[in-house]
């Protein structure tokens, strides 16, 4: 009997689906210092990241994203955030950190919610 293996990305490990995003993004790690990321994906309750930078293994993370404007995606809102980490691993090349939402405030819920739909929907 064959057994295929999961791994961290696959969607089949997800409760709900991840949309594609390409928005820059800031970790905040333990000594204060921020590291420049790269938003790959997200969802109604994770996010994935990627980064060329090494990461260092935590529970969490403060981070803050680049989410452009609904009207004008030129602009960028800095949008603040704590994410609690399910995975990081490096793979092809790169640094993929995958989490929950651990803290949102109610304007960066909705302004996130707002762009899931906008993807899933158009």
């Amino acid at each position: 009997m064959s057994r295929s293996l999961l791994t961290p990305d696959s969607i089949d490990n997800r409760r709900e689906p991840r949309y594609p995003v390409a928005w820059p993004a800031r970790l905040r790690i333990a000594t204060g210092q921020e590291i420049d990321v790269k938003v790959r994906d997200l969802s109604d309750n994770g996010i994935g990241l990627r980064s060329d930078h090494p990461i260092p293994q935590r529970d969490r993370f403060e981070l803050v994203l680049g989410v452009p404007d609904l009207l004008d995606p030129r602009r960028l809102q800095a949008v603040p955030g704590t994410m609690s980490v399910a995975f990081l691993v490096m793979s092809h090349g790169e640094w993929r950190l995958g989490g929950t939402w651990a803290d949102l405030t109610p304007p960066a819920r909705k302004l996130l919610d707002q762009w899931i739909q906008k993807i899933k929907y158009g």
